[in-house]
């Protein structure tokens, strides 16, 4: 089918509801979905992202359901045959999928059924009931009617059990591990040694890649165990390695990968192990295709403890691996996942719940497609499709044009995104990105909504290419080409509207001037009806008091709060008003070494400096210094810096040189703290002249950490960075 018509089709059915979808439509929908399946299991290439799959196939379970339909492809794994080098593997269990759930809601009905299930069920001992003495609501319940044949044989019956007093009876324990959507793998081991590794290919045959596999560092080709041994892992691909082959691909413009997913199975699956080799390829194990074999065996009588024997065997878990008792604490935890997930340096869609008491899934069973005993609680799609309805050419606060898409409306991770960057227009040709072209969408640490890649094959010739603009969309000046940056710029530093906004929104911010009651909307409102010009005129904005609120817009206490704030404004470190000054190439850490050579208000005014001896302050390179000689020696920039220093009052504290042991060190705060807030700890940090950055990685030299840190701990360990209570820093 001509990917065209796939989407096409797939869009039809997605935005349709499943009561309005007729019997005869069922055959194209169970059609539709074997294509998917094909592209995604065999071709590694989706044109669907996994939400937009999730809802066709629920779809199609709800139709069949419905319409009795005999021949129902939702009972099996639809990887078509296709022609293949590697050699075919016969496997007596296949690979099944999991249920998913994308709320709270479901996973409650989930937890609803199991019980369900298990108290029709289970057999209990009635030595075994023992009411709890405080519990005075159950004092006249007899759990067990005795008089009941199946009750005297000691059988369960859920109609005949206090709802109440069964919740407090029956607990139900659940595991919490990652869930990965990447390529399943199993291992075959015997007489202590790897003897094969296979990979699915369909329902029951698997594909022999065992030489491949052996190029993965963290495969263990020797365990600690005689016995004939069948692990099932997934092979992932680390953020940090696909980013870097990404990276590499457009440098060389070659393809571009959609996903880590894509390019972990690709690496896997190549006829050349040495691709396979430098891929950096990584494998957790999760299951045993002998499982039931191993636990009796063992005598484990819980899943965790299957698992956490595995790793006893020299195989590699993931680091989460919770157990939690009632639905209600794994709910909490799902919640309190988020922290966590940013601290991992591979991709996973969910987390996976399963009954841990392995007693009891043979009594919960299996559906064809799925086991019962457990279900995937999915992320919000991470990776989406949408399409570019034009390129908006965006003029920053530095002049550099950033293209940007503006796209058919699509939700990416529960935000409703109709804008998305380009970065830049080497990547718009790299990536070969046109107008009109479906494409790939995701959050960017999971805030900016970036195009990752175009579907080419769903091209119809009707796309047109991006134009790189050749004079400012703001204010038709010239643009120029920067390679260094790699960048178009607007040449009217001074007078474009949009880099005057861009730099004034940036000055009047909480970081630096934080004025309150000064955002975004009203610096470009009162730009745009000239109240303001630059940022001397902000602090005249008083006298246009009566004007404001002809507007409308504003009430009075409104502006008067904005009046005190832009009064508290006039009192400023020499830090601040260094950094709200937007020079290029000055930031915050750079406006703190520059500071050490103002002493006074005439200094700034009457610059004294070479380019050499701004290249003997630290951390000074040439463009920096090139770019802060340019600023005070320009006839314009001292005039408004003599009417700003007439308004402004400016302390010329000594900036703390920095010494000692944590001397031009880079800091990291964990959350939980008894006494002080993250805020407070990271004020104190950039008070002392120290730097704190926003992420736990190989730049940084300390975490400061606390409780509850174990996820960011771990990473810290593994990265060699030292961590520190916070009584060493403060």
């Amino acid at each position: 089918m001509e990917v065209n018509t796939l989407l096409e089709k797939s869009n039809y059915f997605l935005n349709k509801n499943k009561d309005e979808i007729m019997v005869f439509e069922v055959n194209d929908l169970q059609k539709l979905l074997k294509e998917h399946s094909n592209l995604y299991y065999n071709k590694e290439n989706p044109v669907i992202s996994d939400f937009e799959y999730d809802e066709l196939f629920k779809k199609l379970v709800f139709l069949e359901n419905k319409f009795d339909i005999k021949t129902k492809t939702t009972e099996k794994v639809w990887a078509s045959v296709i022609e293949s080098t590697f050699a075919k593997v016969p496997h007596s269990r296949p690979m099944i999928s999991l249920d998913n759930t994308y709320n709270e809601e479901d996973l409650n009905d989930f937890d609803e059924r199991v019980r369900k299930i298990v108290n029709n069920n289970i057999v209990i001992p009635a030595s075994s009931f023992v009411i709890p003495a405080e519990a005075g609501i159950y004092k006249n319940v007899n759990p067990l009617n005795l008089n009941n044949e199946a009750n005297a044989n000691n059988k369960l019956i859920d109609s005949e059990l206090n709802p109440e007093w069964r919740n407090v009876f029956q607990r139900l324990d659940y595991t919490l591990e990652f869930k990965f959507d990447w390529l399943g793998v199993e291992l075959i081991y015997k007489n202590w040694k790897l003897i094969q590794a296979i990979t699915r290919w369909n329902w029951v045959e698997w594909e022999d890649i065992t030489e491949n596999v052996m190029q993965i560092s963290n495969i263990p080709k020797t365990i600690n165990y005689k016995e004939t041994l069948e692990v099932r892992w997934e092979v992932i691909l680390p953020i940090s390695s696909f980013n870097k082959l990404n990276a590499e691909a457009l440098e060389n413009w070659t393809k571009i990968f959609a996903n880590p997913r894509n390019a972990a199975s690709w690496s896997l699956r190549t006829l050349d192990i040495s691709v396979t080799k430098k891929r950096n390829l990584k494998f957790f194990a999760y299951d045993l295709a002998n499982f039931e074999e191993f636990r009796i065996k063992e005598k484990k009588d819980t899943y965790f403890d299957v698992i956490k024997d595995l790793e006893k065997l020299w195989f590699e878990i993931t680091s989460y691996f919770k157990v939690c008792n009632w639905i209600e604490k794994v709910i909490k935890e799902i919640d309190n996942f988020w922290d966590t997930k940013k601290t991992i340096d591979f991709d996973i869609d969910g987390l996976v719940l399963k009954v841990n008491n392995i007693s009891l899934w043979n009594t919960i069973w299996f559906t064809e497609h799925h086991p019962r005993y457990a279900i995937a609680y999915k992320f919000p799609a991470e990776l989406v499709r949408s399409r570019i309805l034009s390129i908006e050419h965006s003029v920053g606060r530095t002049g550099t044009i950033t293209p940007v898409a503006n796209l058919e409306a699509v939700n990416v991770g529960w935000v409703i995104v109709r804008r998305a960057t380009l970065h830049n227009y080497d990547e718009v040709e790299k990536k070969w990105v046109m107008i009109w072209d479906q494409v790939w969408i995701k959050r960017a640490w999971e805030v900016i909504p970036e195009v990752v890649a175009p579907i080419v094959e769903s091209r119809n010739g009707e796309e047109i290419k991006v134009e790189i603009p050749t004079e400012c969309p703001i204010c038709s000046w010239k643009v120029v080409r920067d390679d260094e940056k790699i960048r178009y710029y607007c040449t009217n530093k001074y007078w474009c509207k949009a880099q005057v906004a861009g730099s004034l929104i940036y000055a009047v911010g909480k970081t630096w001037f934080n004025i309150d009651w000064f955002w975004e909307k009203q610096v470009i409102l009162f730009l745009e009806k000239w109240f303001i010009s630059d940022l001397v005129s902000i602090f005249s904005l008083k006298d246009k008091k009566d004007e404001l609120l002809n507007l409308g817009w504003f009430k009075e206490k409104s502006i008067n709060n904005l009046f005190e704030a832009i009064e508290k404004a006039k009192k400023q470190s020499i830090v601040s008003f260094l950094t709200a000054l937007w020079i290029e190439w000055v930031g915050k850490k750079t406006a703190k070494t520059l500071a050490k050579i103002f002493e006074k208000n005439e200094d700034l005014i009457d610059f004294k400096y070479t380019l050499d001896d701004l290249l003997r302050l630290e951390d000074f390179w040439p463009e920096t210094s090139e770019s802060v000689l340019e600023y005070f020696n320009n006839d314009l920039n001292k005039e408004n810096l003599k009417k700003l220093l007439e308004i402004i009052d400016i302390k010329f504290e000594k900036v703390n040189v920095q010494e000692g042991k944590f001397a031009w060190k880079r800091f990291w705060v964990t959350w939980s703290f008894e006494w002080f807030t993250r805020e407070q700890i990271i004020e104190i940090i950039e008070k002392e002249g120290w730097e704190f950055i926003w992420s736990v990685s190989k730049k940084l030299d300390f975490l400061i950490a606390w409780k509850d840190a174990w996820s960011k701990l771990k990473k810290a360990q593994e990265l060699g960075v030292r961590v520190v209570g916070l009584e060493e820093v403060i």
